[in-house]
């Protein structure tokens, strides 16, 4: 009798315990349900890619999922390309145009760097539930750095903030605040007229979530896919302006956002990325060779950019141990890990400009690859280490 007691007691406290662990994550519960065929994508090669070898095969073995364009500027013929012409989405590294667009308008002198940005204004371009905690770390550091006077920041300082965190709220502002002409600018210059103009990340997100566009999710993404592009951009511009100037709209998407964020699962959110704007990587490297050498646009604009770029020489420990100069921009999301960057080896002196794009990763092997960033490692080292210069260059050979 006193063992069916025990059993009873443990019982009963092992299902309170497991209720209420169950009650108070239940959320992350159900997200977990609904996405666990997602969280299995890709899992054959996890077991592969623990190291950046791994990583390198991968790219070789699924090219439809990768990009890469690496150039030694001193040994052009040393060019490691795969998949170079391929149209992949540029996520937030699409934020170089819009550093482009203010260094052009600073050097013209129709905005000032010192120009100050209010803070409350730029947190109203956040679009609730999504990636706030970016918006906050940025802040954060921007504080931490001085950056903050009462409640404002530099035009300046926002600019070099935007290259290193790509918050999206930032982004918006600046976005809505360039000059509208500089964008149809951007387009028509010869050198990146394969890549789309950013979009604000508002308009994008809302667009993407079947919750608002009154179509499931399939057809959604196959009319769009469909749609004339600047159909698109006027819809995804329209959400945008909504969402900021529409009180009761901007009310309704809130609210909506804050109880069930996009309603769309992994795979859903990582295939709506597939209507972002989109670059080639050969297209990047070429715009970041023209950068380099100070041609893109005149020598002023050009090394406003590489300054904008340079945060990883403040920001990262002991980069200076391997480059004499560096410069990045980074995305990492949903299935998707992307960078741009330019490097100078302080081991052979020579100066490599880099574009990397993996898109429409298996959502799986995404969050096993992106927990480390090891997109960004290797793209760094595929600047300096021979090794995996020569192993790349192995997986991209015909």
């Amino acid at each position: 009798m006193r063992i069916l007691k025990f059993f009873g007691a443990f019982l009963i406290t092992t299902i309170l315990i497991f209720g209420f662990v169950l009650g108070w994550n239940w959320n992350a519960f159900t997200i977990f349900l609904d996405n666990r065929e997602a969280l299995t994508e890709g899992n054959e090669w996890i077991a592969k890619t623990h190291s950046l070898r791994g990583l390198s095969e991968f790219m070789g073995e699924n090219p439809r999922f990768a990009s890469v364009a690496s150039r030694v500027i001193e040994q052009p013929d040393s060019a490691i390309f795969l998949e170079e012409n391929s149209p992949r989405i540029m996520g937030t590294t699409a934020n170089i145009f819009i550093l482009a667009a203010y260094a052009i308008e600073l050097d013209r002198g129709t905005k000032q760097g010192d120009d100050l940005l209010n803070l409350d204004e730029i947190s109203r371009y956040k679009l609730s539930n999504i990636e706030k905690s970016v918006h906050r770390e940025a802040f954060k550091e921007a504080d931490r750095r001085g950056w903050i006077e009462g409640n404002s920041i530099s035009l300046i300082n926002a600019l070099k903030l935007l290259a290193e965190f790509n918050d999206f709220a930032l982004a918006d502002f600046l976005w809505w605040h360039a000059d509208e002409a500089i964008w149809t600018e951007l387009s028509e210059m010869p050198e990146i007229s394969q890549s789309d103009m950013p979009l604000p990340f508002s308009g994008l997100h809302l667009a993407i979530s079947p919750q608002f566009s009154e179509m499931e999710f399939d057809l959604l993404m196959s009319h769009w896919q469909q749609a004339d592009t600047q159909e698109w951009r006027d819809h995804v511009v329209t959400f945008s302006q909504r969402y900021l100037n529409d009180e009761e709209s901007r009310a309704k998407f809130q609210q909506v956002l804050n109880r069930n964020r996009l309603g769309t699962t992994f795979m859903q959110e990582r295939d709506g990325l597939n209507l972002f704007p989109k670059t080639t990587a050969h297209e990047m490297a070429i715009l970041l060779e023209q950068i380099w050498h100070d041609e893109f646009v005149n020598p002023q604009v050009s090394s406003l950019i590489k300054d904008f770029m340079r945060w990883p020489m403040d920001s990262q420990p002991r980069i200076e141990t391997d480059f004499s100069d560096y410069g990045a921009m980074y995305d990492n999301r949903m299935g998707l890990m992307n960078g741009i960057n330019f490097g100078t080896s302080t081991y052979t002196g020579d100066t490599t400009v880099q574009a990397l794009f993996l898109d429409q990763l298996p959502v799986g092997f995404w969050f096993h690859a992106s927990g480390g960033h090891m997109h960004q490692d290797f793209m760094q080292r595929l600047i300096y280490d021979p090794a995996l210069i020569e192993q790349m260059k192995r997986m991209v050979k015909p």
